[in-house]
């Protein structure tokens, strides 16, 4: 028994060890000041695999609305990590320097936090981080469902559109 238990030490000894991933550090600024406010949801259909992004970029000058489908989704972290990626893509290319992005998605928060990686979202989760680096300043904060009613809306109403575009029509 002994020379099993040794056996499976050694092999976990030998096994590489995951190191968390790195990003550069935006530079660290007062939070609130000139941020604009992202929020982000998903909505996941998983028998299809298909979920509704949805996302708002709140500034001064008011609300913008976004979202999108995307398909080839496994899981409905997948789906919340993707949401966010396209709000971080969304506000690069807007030109937004200071953002605060918060998502009723705790364990997708807490991984982005720790930088570390997530079963499956290794891709996803290394381009915010990097994507992170482009802003003068990024905050990642975890929100209740019940203060992210429009970008869950928005995820839904996604969702449902690429539904009804992929359902066969009914003939009467």
């Amino acid at each position: 028994m002994s020379k099993v238990i040794l056996a499976a030490r050694e092999w976990g000894s030998a096994q590489q060890k995951i190191a968390p991933m790195k990003s550069p550090t935006a530079q660290k600024l007062t939070p609130n000041a000139g941020c604009v406010l992202v929020k982000t949801d998903a909505a996941w259909k998983e028998s299809l695999n298909i979920a509704g992004l949805g996302w708002t970029v709140e500034n001064q000058s008011g609300t913008a609305q976004f979202s999108a489908p995307a398909h080839y989704v496994k899981t409905v972290l997948a789906a919340e990590a993707l949401a966010l990626r396209e709000t971080i893509w969304k506000c690069r290319e807007l030109g937004h320097a200071r953002i605060r992005c918060e998502s009723d998605s705790a364990v997708l928060i807490k991984a982005i936090k720790a930088k570390t990686s997530l079963a499956g979202l290794y891709g996803v989760l290394a381009d915010i981080l990097s994507l992170s680096s482009c802003f003068e300043f990024i905050s990642f904060s975890w929100i209740p469902c019940g203060k992210n009613i429009e970008a869950d809306m928005l995820a839904k109403q996604s969702l449902s559109v690429e539904l009804a575009l992929l359902s066969p029509p009914t003939l009467i």
